[in-house]
């Protein structure tokens, strides 16, 4: 028995993940008792006992070791499930592994998505289409997930579409994928507010880019790579004309993976099926009206702009 204040609720979406973990039952307000120790899963103990507690707790310190036990069982799924040819799982997964991994957003959870990016830039996802088809599947509701896996999937075929180098490839998606990890230190309420927001929200909102960039820079993935995730994360709402936030750098100050990220993030989330604060625009409209605008005032970067669109010409045929 131990005191309660060792101890978290364990999240049911990752109780079947946990081999390695012990989990425990409550007896009463302040002590707990093992249900499962370590070297087995849920599943093994429901083949026998059928049933397990609706309510079950981990030890505080294993909580990171829970998130990357699901991660690579998440992972494993998606494997799995590209080789079914089933995009539309594919994506299901990737959102559930996502939201795993945000809810914790730190070191030793974050670098958990080099695996999955690792596995979407494969020759076998290739093979089937995998990256194309993420980009088709529409979206149902706004997320700071869903947005970032979508661009990712965008960045990812813009990446295959100029010939990066799969490591390129590699962090370039990465890149995608975190550049709104920020986003999880902001209150969920602003987030999604369907209404406008008043100047001291925005500010808040904007701060999403720095703290994005000091979460990453903790981060213990290769050193090229921490520098380049830290920058996206940091840059990509900055535009080459200085307007940008939030140090109004110019163009030769940016990294030219935010300058690709900034298009990439602006057109997903004008196009994006149902943003909280106004309705989706057509691919065309948001890249001819809205960023084609921006280019020609020297705010995106035109050679790169011009290579987005074509490589969005080409998932699409």
């Amino acid at each position: 028995m131990t005191k309660k204040t060792e101890y978290i609720q364990a999240r049911k979406s990752q109780l079947n993940f946990y081999r390695e973990i012990p989990l425990y039952i409550k007896r009463d307000k302040n002590t707990f008792v093992l249900y499962k120790q370590k070297g087995i899963t849920i599943d093994d103990m429901r083949i026998s006992e059928n049933t397990y507690p609706s309510v079950l707790y981990i030890k505080s310190s294993d909580k990171i070791k829970g998130i990357q036990e699901a991660q690579k069982a998440f992972n494993k799924k998606i494997e799995n499930d590209i080789k079914s040819d089933n995009p539309e799982k594919v994506k299901e997964t990737l959102v559930n592994m996502v939201n795993e991994t945000l809810d914790e957003p730190r070191s030793g959870s974050l670098e958990g998505v080099y695996d999955t990016v690792d596995i979407l830039v494969s020759d076998y996802s290739k093979e089937h289409d995998i990256i194309k088809n993420l980009i088709d599947i529409s979206h149902k509701d706004y997320s700071t997930t869903l947005h970032s896996i979508s661009v990712m999937a965008l960045a990812l075929g813009f990446a295959s579409y100029i010939n990066l180098s799969q490591d390129e490839t590699r962090l370039l998606g990465l890149c995608g994928l975190l550049h709104d990890v920020g986003k999880t230190k902001i209150d969920p309420e602003i987030l999604i507010a369907q209404r406008k927001l008043t100047e001291e929200e925005f500010e808040k909102i904007k701060s999403h880019t720095y703290r994005g960039y000091y979460i990453l820079r903790e981060c213990k993935f290769k050193s090229e790579y921490i520098k380049q995730l830290s920058l996206c994360a940091l840059e990509h709402h900055e535009k080459l004309d200085g307007t940008g936030y939030p140090l109004n750098k110019t163009e030769n100050q940016l990294a030219k993976f935010s300058q690709i990220l900034a298009i990439i993030d602006c057109y997903e989330a004008l196009t994006n099926d149902d943003r909280p604060y106004r309705s989706a625009m057509s691919p065309f409209d948001a890249l001819n009206e809205i960023i084609g605008r921006d280019v020609k005032s020297g705010k995106y970067n035109k050679e790169i702009f011009t290579l987005f669109i074509q490589s969005l010409s080409t998932a699409v045929k």
